[in-house]
């Protein structure tokens, strides 16, 4: 009866550590790593924020935390205490180096501009756009000392001007370059990116990253620049600059709230990462409501990240609009995107000639977003 009975417990913790064993091996399969990109400036803010305050968040965010293993560099995401996910961060260029960088694999998510991500899924890249994120926060400065102080002035400039108007851009997907080109076509105002035609009135240089567009400008490289902020605040708080408008309010008008940065992952990952995916976009969401709520901390943790200052960063971030809601305004606006991507010769492929709605079937996966922390 004894060796029976000795015989059962035995079996019992095998049993049990087979099952604690498996249920171990369960949960360590299910966390996976996600590296994240992001292009360093704050229209990509409500990242910085998720990750520095997501502890805050966990009842929110139904049990979301985060340790940090190097700051800004690596994390481990949990969820009521188990592991989704080792992320890593990777800061990777603007315009299409962002979608580039997840087709590569290099990254499995990123934040950058919805006109890149776009392009990039024309030449049927494998990515999706899974959030709107980020509006407006783009603008139009010249030299501190030139005779341009209105859009008026500069359209006027350009048409008597004896040589042409240098215009710098960041990336030749900018979203600011692309409504730049939009209003420039309305005045009836020729330009071009090729530096030796003569022949018309505004040349635009790619200065090749936003980073260099205050230098640019500094060392008269360019009389002016189109581009996202904080760059024009920085260049205004050091005294480079005025601002002439938000590129918002350029004629025609068509841009008026304009999405400008989204988040986009790859296929892969939205096969394979969904719940860390998931994750993220919980926690960047309820960023999201801080960035609208304290805007005090937002600024903080901005120039925390960015490495500006908080004065900089109140100015940058009051120009914007943040929200990852695909609301009917968000799509409406979208739309406007489509028609200006296609009369530019942006779209050449896969979303050429398609109204928005037929081209977010093929561009977007919004199906990763749940109620919204920032509408509460």
């Amino acid at each position: 009866m004894k060796k029976i009975l000795r015989n059962c417990l035995l079996l019992c913790v095998i049993v049990l550590a087979s099952t604690f064993s498996l249920r171990g091996e369960a949960e360590k399969k299910s966390a996976v790593k996600l590296k994240i990109g992001h292009v360093g400036h704050d229209h990509h803010l409500a990242l910085f924020i998720a990750l520095d305050m997501a502890n805050e968040y966990s009842k929110s965010s139904g049990g979301l935390t985060l340790q940090t293993v190097k700051d800004k560099r690596f994390y481990t995401l949990l969820k009521n205490g188990r592991k989704l996910a080792d992320l890593e961060i990777i800061k990777v260029g603007g315009g299409s180096k962002m979608p580039t960088a997840i087709a590569q694999n290099i990254i499995d998510m990123g934040c950058g501009g919805i006109a890149p991500v776009l392009a990039m899924i024309d030449k049927a890249a494998p990515l999706k756009l899974i959030s709107p994120l980020h509006s407006k926060g783009d603008m139009f400065v010249v030299s501190k000392n030139s005779p341009i102080n209105t859009w008026s002035d500069f359209t006027k400039f350009a048409k008597i001007a004896k040589k042409p108007i240098r215009i710098g851009y960041k990336n030749p997907t900018s979203v600011a370059k692309i409504i730049f080109e939009d209003a420039l076509k309305h005045e009836g105002i020729t330009f071009s990116s090729n530096l030796s035609d003569r022949n018309v009135q505004v040349h635009l240089i790619n200065v090749k990253g936003g980073g260099k567009l205050n230098i640019s400008l500094a060392n008269e490289l360019i009389d002016g620049y189109t581009g996202n902020n904080p760059f024009p605040a920085i260049g205004e708080a050091k005294g480079l600059l005025k601002i002439i408008s938000d590129l918002e309010d350029l004629p025609p008008g068509n841009f008026k709230n304009h999405p400008c940065c989204g988040v986009a992952a790859s296929n892969e990952a939205l096969k394979s990462k969904k719940e860390a995916l998931q994750a993220i976009l919980t926690l960047m969401r309820n960023a999201t409501a801080t960035i609208k709520n304290d805007p005090t901390t937002a600024a903080k943790i901005a120039a925390r990240w960015i490495g500006t200052s908080e004065d900089v960063e109140k100015k940058s971030i009051a120009t914007s609009g943040y929200s990852m809601t695909p609301s009917a305004e968000w799509h409406k606006t979208m739309v406007v995107w489509c028609k200006a991507m296609n009369n530019l010769g942006i779209f050449t492929n896969k979303l050429k000639g398609l109204e928005e709605d037929k081209l977010g079937k093929s561009a977007y996966d919004f199906s990763l977003l749940s109620d919204s922390p920032e509408q509460k």
